[in-house]
Order: C-alpha cells, then structure tokens, then sequence
C-alpha cells in the first residue's frame, strides 16, 4: 500500500510556456519524510526552460521527471507538499495527460506514490463521453465484417449448430480448427460445428470452386442445410469464420440474430492487406496477450499484423549476436540504465520475446492465415539500444544536440557509423530467419530535423556524398537498409517519413501513410505502394470523444467509433497512379495503455471498424448494423 498520494491540476495558457502543472503530494502514512526526491511520469511534460514554484530544481528525461523539494523540507503525517511546474511541451486534454506513476526516494529507499488523474478547469470538460449507439439489425445474421452480397430469404427457428455432412480431412480439420477458435474467444458458447449427428443441426457440405478467388467463398441456405463453396484453403477458413459467427450469434442474441432457412452469400476482401499494428515497446503485453490478439484478428478476418517490437522505452525481441537488448535494453525504472516512463514508475518494468515464443506466435499467426510484419525502429526511437550499446553513437556528438518529439534525446542510430550498419546485419538476419512476411518493417518515423547535424561523422558524411540535411541523410541510410535487407530476401516497409529526403526508390517499397489523410495519395503518386492508417482515423490511442474523462492521446484530434468507421480511405484517389492503395491498417500505441482495461476500451470497437474498412465495399458498410453487432465482439 502506498503512503504517499500526488494530485496533479492543469492550469491552461494560450502560450504554452506559461501553462503549468499545479501538484500537491500528501503524506498519507505515519511516519515524516525529508531529504527526499519525487520522480513521476507524465505524458505532458515539462519543457527544459520551465521554472518551478516551492521546489529546488528538476531533472527531466522525455516523461520522466524528477523534482528536488525546497531545502530542509519535513513532509509530516498527514502534510501535502504543494508545488508547481510552469511551462509545458503541449496542453492537457485528458484525465490521463498528468502523472501516470510516480515514486519517492528517501535514504535510498524507493516508496510508492499514488497518482489520482489529472483536473483541469471545468471549461475544458464538453462532457463528452465514447457513445456506441444501440443500433439496429436489418439482416438478422451476424457477420463482421458484413459480406459483399447477401440475399436473406428467411429465418430458421431452431437454434442450431452446423453438421459436417460431408468433406475431405482438409475440410474437417479446417472446421476444428474453426471450431477451437470460437471455443477460445468464447469458452462459454457452444461450438458452431459438430461431427457426428444429433439434435437440431444443420447439415454442412462442401465444395471447391476455382471460379471464386483463392480468399474468397459461397454459403448457399436451403432445405434446412447449408453448403460452402469456396476458392482455395484461405477462402474455406473464411466462410467457415463466417457460419461461426452466425451460430454465435443465434446462440447469444436470439432477439437479434438467426441462421438463415434461405439464403446466399457470396463474399471475399477488398484489399489484400486488412492489418492491425500492436506497439509493445511502451507496454509490453505477453505472448498469450498476443496469441489472443491474434484469435480476434482471425475473427475479423484481418490478414496482418504488425508487431512493433522495439522503441525508445524498450527492445522486446531476442536477438542472440547482442544478448543485452533483452535485459537492459528491455527494463526500466529506478537502478535501470532507462528510466521509468509511461508509468509502473516505481518498480522495475519489463519484458521480452523469446525466439522460441516467436516461433510459436508466427506459426499460431500462419494458421490463422495471419502474415506477422516486424517492426524494428529505427533510425529514430533507438534510446533503448544506444543505452545498451553506447558505442554505436558519435561519441563526439554534443549531448542532447536534439530531441524527439516525446522529448528523447539523441535517440537515433547515426549513419555516418559502419558500426551501425554491423549492428543492423546482424539484427536483421536473424530477424529475417523468425519471420517468414515479405517484408521487415524498418519505422522510419518522427526523426528530428536537427538529428546528427552537430555529428562530426554526419558531416563528412554529408560533404563526401552532397547531403543537404537530416532528411537526405535519413534517405541516405534508408538505402543502406533496403540494400542490408535484400541479402535476407526481405523488402523494405516503412512510415512514411522514409519517402522524405528524395526517398528511396520506390519499387518493392511499402510505406504507411499515418501523419494526416492526403498522405496516402501523395505517396501513391510518387509511386509506393501504400497501407492507410491515418492517426485522424485508424489510430486507437487516439481519444474517442473530447470530454476531459475520455482516455486517449489528442495530437490528431477525436477519432469516435463513429468516424473511424465512416472514413473511406478511397477518398480523393484517382482512379490511376504510378504506385497503389494495397490496404489499410489500424495502429495499437500504447503510451495510455497500461492495463487491458484501457485496452479494451479504447481498441473496441474501432478495430473491427478498421476491419470492415479493408474487407467490405463502402456501399455495404452500415453503421447502425454495425453498432448493433459491436455487443458481441471479443476483447482482449
């Protein structure tokens, strides 16, 4: 139990080096406290400038700060310490935006603080709260995402689960493993398909049709019996998702949902790529989190997903030739070489992946006909491994010469360094050997434009080859990447920002167009292939209304279930172009997400709204069928 409580208030300021943060930490236990120190995390966050009212000074390293009190300070039983912090790197919007964890260190003990959500004044407060609407069914079938053409001509009475009546053992094995999936996302439901005759079933027949796509498949209702054509093994796992989903919903909403006496259903994805993006550096979740990510991913009948497995806060992936990235490289808090961030503040938090765990997610992925991309990131969003492996920076670089965007200093792989480039190799094979994708997603992103500049490496670089700035330097070390990838058989995935600098040659390259909707199109004329995944839209950390109590990040404005499912990635596309739209993707960043609690509050039901993006044709989207069907999708 923690004795100690921090109370956070956000007093705003049109200039933002005026706006601050108003704390008062309390000493709910019986003993006094003095020569102590108050470490928080805080996803607003100080600026180096800022100046502190009744406090002596404080050390801050991107969200985590740490605040020396007035000299000689006795904080008695019952006391509060009340402080300020004036000058913020942006303004609060959210209960969530204040301290996240929090610890005090006093005689070289660390003791718990808890914080209480950030307060703010209450004009900041619409009172807007995440509205899911009861909606309605018109088709009473429970399908998400919704086919292509559906001619419903019918109900059946009888509560009913399928018989398989027919079939060959790749069939069969397809309907258990059907059958094991729905058992796991709903162990309290009864399997959809069954093997051997019995009461109320409906008989199941099967078929091959190489006239429908490989993805795609048939369910013709008729004479109480059901058959399933389909154009290859993808195609039968689909439609076989597809009649569990149905029985599952008769099954648990039977006011609302029944299998079909007639009907015909002819189905198969608009895009190739329907992906979801889980970033487990800032919270590490395990493999059976994953595993079960993975289950619902099936559900959806999403096809990839991007496994974001190393950043600033933490490297998550066993890599054998530099052991050390999965011990110090994946811990931080108090005596780790990270600090704590994004909150666990006082104790030591970590997490990693095995190769063999890896192994196994990919294969249980495989099965499910889910291919996983590997996000490795870099050049930015290295801290984790220069904390590990210091030697890989300009030891001449001038210390905090820049900072990221969440305020990380010097936190990018310099490519002036062969050193770096050895590092990568090595990384990549064997990141190469685990994963079987296409391609290996290299990130890209969020770069300073001053990163590398004060570089005395950068800048003969920079003079022997004609580089003007960060972003041809970027360009510059994108090409050494792709040229590294290429020994391993691999194509080259990134954010965006890759095409920046004169970007690289676009052929074989895949990029992710997130920093605002007209990227998509500007990155199809240069001639990429493109996914969309804009944060305005498919970004689930972003908060889902404006009300002060909504958790989320805002940086790209409110993305309500209603308009992540509305937004049509199409828009404003020609017909044409030298690359293409191969897909969209929904990204899972974790900074306010601490526990699955969050998680599952703010990823449902947009992920399956992402989902129904990438499978069905915008005129067969409906938002009131979808609100109502969202009662019954599975969370983490």
């Amino acid at each position: 139990m923690s004795n100690f409580v921090l109370d956070s208030y956000f007093q705003p300021s049109d200039d933002l080096a005026k706006a601050r943060f108003d704390l008062a930490l309390t000493n709910t236990g019986s003993k006094a406290v003095s020569s102590f120190s108050l470490a928080f995390t805080s996803v607003t966050r100080a600026v180096n400038s800022a100046t502190l009212k009744n406090a002596a000074g404080f050390t801050r390293v991107a969200n985590f700060h740490e605040i020396t009190p007035p000299d000689g300070l006795v904080l008695q039983p019952g006391e509060t310490w009340s402080f300020s912090i004036e000058g913020l790197s942006h303004p609060g919007r959210h209960r969530l935006d204040g301290p996240k964890s929090a610890y005090l260190t006093a005689s070289g003990a660390i003791h718990d603080v808890q914080c209480t959500d950030l307060e703010a004044p209450a004009e900041l407060d619409t009172g807007e709260r995440k509205q899911v609407p009861d909606g309605h069914v018109d088709t009473p079938l429970y399908i998400v995402p919704w086919p292509q053409s559906v001619d419903f001509a019918g109900k059946k009475s009888a509560l009913s689960a399928f018989l398989i009546d027919n079939g060959t053992t790749i069939e069969k094995s397809a309907a258990a493993k059907i059958n094991a999936l729905s058992k796991r996302l709903f162990s309290a439901a009864p399997y959809p398909f069954r093997f051997a005759p019995g009461a109320d079933l409906m008989p199941l027949t099967f078929k091959a049709d190489p006239t429908l796509p490989e993805d795609g498949y048939r369910l013709q209702f008729k004479s109480a019996a059901v058959a399933i054509s389909y154009g290859g093994s993808v195609g039968l796992d689909y439609g076989l998702t597809a009649l569990a989903q149905m029985a599952f919903g008769a099954y648990s909403a039977p006011e609302s949902y029944c299998l079909p006496a007639a009907a015909r259903i002819e189905d198969a994805p608009r895009f190739t790529w329907r992906g979801t993006h889980l970033d487990v550096s800032r919270h590490f979740r395990g493999p059976e989190d994953i595993l079960r990510l993975l289950d619902i991913l099936a559900w959806a009948r999403m096809n990839i997903f991007q496994w974001h497995l190393t950043d600033d806060e933490g490297w998550r992936l066993e890599i054998k030739a530099y052991p050390e990235l999965t011990v110090s490289g994946a811990r931080r808090g108090p005596g780790c070489q990270q600090v704590a961030q994004l909150g666990y503040a006082s104790e030591v938090y970590e997490g990693a992946y095995t190769q063999d765990e890896v192994r196994d997610i990919v294969a249980h992925a495989t099965s499910l006909n889910i291919d996983i991309l590997p996000e490795i990131d870099v050049p930015g969003h290295s801290t984790a491994i220069l904390k590990t492996y210091p030697h890989l920076g300009d030891q001449a670089e001038p210390p905090e010469s820049y900072h990221s965007v969440q305020g990380y200093p010097n936190n990018a792989l310099n490519p002036a360094m062969e050193e770096t480039y050895a590092f990568l190799e090595k990384v990549f094979a064997e990141v190469a050997s685990l994963f079987p994708c296409d391609y290996i997603h290299i990130g890209g992103d969020e770069v300073d434009t001053k990163a590398w500049l004060t570089s005395p490496k950068t800048q003969r670089l920079m003079e022997e080859h004609g580089l003007k700035d960060t972003m041809e330097v970027q360009a510059y070390f994108m090409g050494r990447v792709r040229d590294i990838l290429r020994k391993f058989g691999k194509k080259l995935a990134g954010w965006d920002e890759v095409s920046h600098g004169g970007g690289i040659d676009p052929d074989g390259v895949l990029l992710m167009a997130w920093q605002k909707p007209e990227v998509t199109r500007e990155l199809i004329d240069q001639g990429y292939q493109v996914i969309c995944t804009p944060g305005q839209h498919y970004y689930l950390d972003m908060a889902q209304a404006s009300g002060w109590q909504e958790p989320g990040a805002s940086w790209a404005g409110v993305s309500s279930p209603e308009s992540a499912y509305g937004y049509e990635a199409s828009d404003g596309l020609s017909a044409s172009g030298p690359g293409a739209l191969v897909g969209v993707q929904a990204c899972i960043w974790c900074e306010h997400m601490v526990d699955n609690s969050v998680f599952n509050h703010m990823v449902f039901p947009r992920l399956y709204a992402v989902a129904e993006a990438g499978w069905t044709q915008p005129e067969n989207k409906n938002w009131p069928r979808f609100a109502a069907s969202s009662k019954l999708f599975p969370e983490l």
